[in-house]
């Protein structure tokens, strides 16, 4: 009985088109994944000679606002890339990151309403694929959640082996989470 009625519903209702809202939800997860993937392959990425430049650092930088030519602190910019990668040939509802701000990232993430969700303080409510900005004005993106001894591992840009945020390499890093000031996950 109720097939033939949605029979009859959609032979008259051609146009009508039905979603699925799970394959909504299955695409959104897809850019944070995307995002992990991405960075990982990143990883020993370096600017040439301590410039903040080189080929592929010059790529991250023109996902800025800011002239790629010029030398400047990067690891905003490889976020920005990171989203802009991930999200190429997709329809999102909000607007990518162009900041070359670690912190400013929060107040990108304000703008985009229910798109993007930023969650300061974390609380330790951090997981793969969220954009993790740090007390000490430096981004990265997290690959993994927080683990019992409150570590969580990210991958960075304009970073190095002690850390800093002016290394000049793409690395994986374990990161305390008392060091995150805040967490930003896209929704969509």
């Amino acid at each position: 009985m109720i097939m033939r009625i949605l029979r009859r519903f959609f032979k008259r209702n051609k146009s009508v088109m039905l979603t699925n809202p799970m394959s909504e939800k299955a695409k959104l997860a897809k850019i944070s994944d995307r995002m992990v993937n991405l960075a990982y392959q990143e990883i020993g990425v370096h600017e040439v000679n301590g410039s903040n430049c080189g080929v592929r650092v010059d790529q991250y930088k023109a996902a800025t606002w800011l002239d790629p030519n010029k030398g400047w602190p990067w690891c905003a910019a490889f976020i920005c890339w990171l989203v802009m990668e991930a999200t190429k040939n997709e329809k999102t509802h909000f607007k990518r990151p162009r900041t070359a701000g670690a912190w400013d990232f929060e107040n990108w993430a304000n703008k985009q309403g229910t798109s993007v969700n930023l969650k300061k303080p974390h609380n330790d409510d951090i997981k793969a694929g969220d954009i993790v900005v740090f007390t000490f004005s430096h981004i990265g993106l997290a690959v993994s959640g927080v683990n019992k001894d409150g570590i969580v591992e990210t991958i960075e840009g304009n970073t190095n082996d002690e850390g800093s945020r002016e290394g000049g390499s793409v690395l994986k890093k374990e990161r305390p989470a008392s060091k995150i000031r805040s967490r930003i996950r896209i929704l969509s």
